[in-house]
């Protein structure tokens, strides 16, 4: 199989799939707002931000470090061997730990008792959810990224039918985030199920692998708890300052761009053991190849998301949430911009990972992680959730740039402007397109974005006709060991 089939198959699966889990995702959400209402929302909103707190501590920057080790280590069964089944048992010795602690954390707080009772019924999810980290490290190692694809299809499918359920019987809040907890349990035994045929997942108390483990992953640990605490410290602060209907309202939108941005992470698990294999190898122009590629397609994706939900954001959100939620679509408006950043900026985070550029990152983190909890703190209160949509955007913005400098120092040539300028054009014209069609059925305008879009990329050559007839053609000349 060619490079770029073998990584579009990863990538076409991992799309497909997301679209379906995107699709039941939203409709999961609109189950939610419009059966919890604002304020039913902002509780479960405000316990899922409690949980993902400690989650960030329970991370520790091991997910990623795995996935880089076994691409430096490709071929080696024992070595692979030993490292999952290491990282698994230390994985769920800590997460019973530092998870076990956080619902009784959550006691002291001056929350709801549903509130207080929903951090309870979300360990199971969260617990899962660190584990299947681990089991995903696998399938990103063996290109088995389609079987992720469905095991995330399946956990918001048992989420759904659990919705219907406690909607048809008026079940309430804690059911509902029991369901998300089932729908997480799932997601993890299929993945593990499929993973367990080509790596170890047995009990392997190996305190020398640890040290070695906790050696190299400590940087990205550091950087992703200064990251994703002011990441989720936003929703934390409102919480504590503002009304439950504004966390419902801002939680709304925030699902959302949560949604969206799970396909970056995935396509960049992809590329990073296949990056880190390059480097190890001094393949400067595989790995200059590998990551044009990978800026391209989150470029082809990320702008045209942004521009779209620029132009309908508002009718977006009263279609996926309700009236009730219409302020949410301002929100959504200002997170898009985030979201494209995200796209951009995870891609870049993880070719820092590859070239082993970790300390230098490391600053950068935690100054802008200062800065803006600082800003949470300061602007939150008397400004609410436009200010806390607007920190999100400026800094994401700034990690994205300075994980993007240090990216393209290892490699100059790796960001092709053309594509950029060609899919920016694309993408307007796109929105001029859509804006006439935003009071018709929300999946008009999406359809006719999708189709003006895709036509002018290829029309415009941001997609050459190469690099399509390779993807679809039977045969590659170029084979690479990619298994």
């Amino acid at each position: 199989m060619s490079e770029t089939r073998a990584i579009a198959w990863n990538t076409g699966s991992q799309a497909i799939g997301k679209v379906i889990s995107t699709l039941l995702g939203v409709v999961g959400i609109a189950l939610m707002t419009r059966y919890l209402g604002q304020v039913g929302f902002g509780y479960y909103s405000t316990a899922n931000a409690f949980f993902q707190i400690f989650a960030i501590m329970l991370d520790l920057g091991i997910n990623v470090m795995l996935v880089q080790m076994l691409g430096e280590h490709r071929g080696d069964e024992k070595y692979e061997n030993r490292a999952v089944s290491a990282t698994m048992t230390f994985r769920i010795l800590t997460g019973i730990v530092i998870l076990g602690i956080a619902p009784f954390i959550g006691l002291f707080f001056p929350y709801a008792w549903e509130v207080k009772m929903a951090i309870f019924a979300l360990w199971a999810s969260f617990f899962s959810a660190s584990l299947n980290q681990v089991v995903i490290g696998v399938q990103q190692r063996h290109m088995k990224m389609h079987i992720v694809a469905i095991s995330e299809v399946l956990g918001r499918a048992v989420l759904l039918v659990g919705l219907i359920i406690a909607i048809i019987f008026n079940f309430g809040l804690i059911p509902i985030v029991l369901f998300v907890s089932i729908g997480s349990l799932a997601n993890l035994l299929l993945n593990w199920w499929v993973a367990r045929r080509y790596a170890s997942f047995r009990w392997n108390w190996d305190p020398g692998f640890w040290k070695q483990l906790l050696k190299r992953s400590w940087p990205i640990g550091v950087s992703i708890l200064f990251n994703l605490a002011y990441f989720k410290a936003d929703t934390l602060v409102l919480s504590l300052t503002r009304s439950a209907a504004e966390v419902g309202i801002y939680s709304a939108a925030y699902r959302v761009l949560e949604i969206l941005v799970t396909f970056p992470f995935m396509l960049a698990g992809v590329m990073l053991p296949l990056l880190a294999h390059a480097w190890t190898k001094k393949d400067n122009g595989r790995f200059t190849h590998l990551l044009r590629q990978s800026y391209n397609v989150m470029l082809l994706i990320a702008i045209p998301m942004a521009v779209g939900i620029l132009a309908i954001g508002t009718p977006a959100m009263i279609f996926i949430a309700g009236p009730d939620f219409a302020a949410s679509g301002e929100i959504l408006k200002i997170l898009a911009i985030a979201t494209a950043v995200i796209y951009f900026g995870t891609i870049s985070s993880h070719v820092v990972v590859a070239v082993n550029k970790q300390m230098s990152m490391l600053p950068v983190y935690i100054v802008v992680a200062v800065l803006t909890v600082a800003g949470y703190i300061l602007l939150i209160p008397p400004y609410g959730m436009v200010a806390a949509a607007w920190l999100t955007v400026a800094s994401e913005t700034a990690v994205a740039i300075a994980a993007t400098w240090i990216s393209l120092r290892a490699s100059p040539n790796g960001f092709a402007w053309s594509v950029s300028l060609k899919s920016l054009f694309a993408a307007l014209v796109m929105a001029l397109a859509i804006l006439p069609l935003r009071g018709l059925w929300l999946p008009i305008p999406i359809m006719a974005g999708v189709i003006v879009y895709s036509a002018l990329v290829i029309l415009t050559g941001a997609v050459s006709k190469e690099t399509l007839k390779e993807i679809f053609a039977m045969r590659g000349e170029a084979t690479i060991d990619v298994i």
